[in-house]
């Protein structure tokens, strides 16, 4: 059964005055499947998930979400859509403790998302630790615990995997696919690396220099992608 698209890209185009960040001619994303957004240093992977999240108005081209253009306020911002959620590590900059910027975010279910994601002797210590002196991998894992904690139709990650070990990498797969399967989320992941996200995603679209280079099948079966 064919899915539904929930993003319609067309000759899309972004510049940052005279660089250009991305020239994209079509690519289309269905609704429910995992993506893998992959490519070096500069290729445009933060560029496009921006985007796709109204983060970031295109220079040129369409980007449609359930066959419309974001809407924009009175001078022309993007408003940002209930149902996108963009994060990158920046988002969970603070210096309260992990515990603080949890209950200020979740404050009905946080003693939830701590038996949840939280109990094991490494990430119990964490829980009371301010983020601006936490690693960088765990910074990494409490962005994407408040990813899946947010339940968002579609769920953008940066630098999926980054200064993660392997071991802790496959607690998030399961979180995130977990997620995907139960509530039919849709998750588009950028790394420069693409050996986690062959593990999970649906479809893997490499970038370089701003142009779609290469997509692939991941791990998963159930992708109905098709680059026209």
């Amino acid at each position: 059964m064919e899915l539904k698209q929930i993003y319609d890209v067309q000759n899309l185009k972004l510049r940052f005055k005279t660089k250009k960040a991305l020239e994209i001619k079509t690519l289309k994303f269905h609704n429910g499947l995992i993506y893998g957004i992959c490519g070096n240093f500069g290729s445009g992977k933060t560029s496009l998930l921006k985007v796709l999240a109204g983060e970031t108005k295109e220079t040129g081209g369409t980007v449609l979400y359930q066959g419309n253009e974001f809407k924009k306020g009175f001078f022309g911002k993007i408003k940002k859509h209930q149902d996108i959620q963009y994060l990158d590590v920046k988002s969970v900059n603070s210096s309260l403790t992990v515990e603080q910027f949890i209950k200020k975010k979740f404050p009905k279910k946080t003693q939830q998302i701590k038996s949840r994601h939280f109990t094991s002797f490494q990430m119990e210590a964490v829980w009371k630790t301010p983020i601006n002196l936490i690693s960088d991998g765990e910074k990494h894992w409490l962005k994407t615990v408040i990813g899946v904690e947010k339940d968002p139709r579609v769920l953008l990650i940066d630098d999926y995997g980054l200064s993660i070990d392997p071991r802790t990498e496959i607690m998030l797969r399961k979180k995130i696919v977990k997620m995907n399967n139960i509530l039919g989320t849709t998750v588009l992941l950028s790394s420069s690396n693409d050996y986690f996200l062959k593990q999970f995603a649906s479809v893997i679209i490499y970038l370089d220099n701003g142009h779609v280079s290469k997509v692939r099948k991941g791990f998963k079966k159930n992708s109905s992608y098709k680059k026209k």
